[in-house]
């Protein structure tokens, strides 16, 4: 006869090691070490920021690590190509895949570019940084690779704090690296009511912007469970940066997270990205805006668009 236990006792299935770091590219650094990626390289897809204040967060481990790299196109819905993720994976045949969850958004071939991976033998990281609570609260992102990265500050009220979540498949993988005890780390906070009013917010901009078709749209729609990091949209019809300044100086904190890319990733080779690049600003989402507000930023782009 089967019978059940009064209390599951298998942990294994279940267990997400987090080990925490000051930053996600400090996280990142580590997990490209622990891997020896340098011995075969990393793909990386080609929508990779730079600022002068901060650097690159993506890919300024890459180099500090001496790790080999090269990029897999993206489409003009920042969505990746994947005929072009099977060329470049045989073409490389890299150590690490690293895949980006832009704006907290999984991609539509999620599920597709874990398979092509795993068909190649090729270890795949996920990068969490915009999408914490996509994976701690949604569950849709994070399961699938051999570890996460994520930035804690990007989401949550705190200054610094990154980390690493591993799962089971990428434990022995990850077994040496050792982290930053003194982080910070989230679970001092209430993820689900955070993530909640994101998701809020977010869906009080997507309504509001019906009528800025054409001059403001939707980069995507919000799926279900997805916790966005910001709202992007694509700004048309009149200069992003303009528009970035304009609402900036009206109050108004707009982002513009990708305004340029790294220069591993020439205009000439990749133009689809660079014009997302000039094109893409990011809406607020956060817990502190309220739904008044929210409508007083839409009114000013509107103003301002016409």
């Amino acid at each position: 006869m089967t019978r059940i236990a009064k209390v599951a006792r298998d942990a294994a299935p279940y267990q997400r090691r987090f080990i925490p770091f000051s930053s996600a590219r400090s996280a990142f650094g580590a997990f490209l070490r622990a891997v020896h990626a340098e011995q075969a390289g990393v793909l990386l897809p080609a929508y990779i920021g730079w600022s002068p204040r901060e650097g690159s967060g993506v890919f300024d481990p890459v180099i500090e690590t001496n790790t080999p790299y090269s990029f897999y196109r993206l489409n003009a819905r920042l969505e990746i190509d994947l005929a072009d993720l099977r060329a470049a994976l045989d073409r490389q045949q890299p150590r690490v895949l690293l895949l980006i969850h832009y704006f907290g958004y999984p991609d539509p071939a999620y599920d597709d570019v874990i398979r092509i991976a795993r068909e190649r033998g090729v270890i795949v990281l996920e990068d969490e940084a915009h999408a914490l609570l996509t994976d701690l609260v949604g569950g849709v992102t994070g399961r699938r690779g051999a570890a996460s990265l994520v930035s804690l500050h990007k989401l949550l009220p705190v200054e610094t704090g990154g980390g690493l979540l591993v799962n089971p498949e990428g434990d022995e993988l990850c077994r040496e690296i050792v982290g930053d005890a003194s982080a910070e780390h989230p679970w001092n906070f209430d993820l689900a009511t955070l993530a909640r009013r994101r998701r809020e917010n977010a869906a009080t901009i997507a309504a509001g912007l019906g009528p800025l078709a054409g001059r403001i749209d939707p980069l995507w729609e919000l799926p279900e469970l997805v916790v966005p990091q910001t709202f992007p949209v694509l700004v048309r019809g009149t200069s992003r940066d303009h528009l970035y300044e304009q609402m900036n100086a009206s109050g108004f904190g707009v982002v513009s997270l990708y305004h340029t890319l790294v220069d591993a990733i020439p205009r000439k080779d990749f133009p689809i990205s660079h014009e997302l690049a000039r094109t893409v600003m990011n809406l607020p989402v956060h817990q502190a805006a309220s739904t008044d507000q929210l409508a007083a930023m839409l009114d000013e782009l509107d103003r301002i668009t016409r």
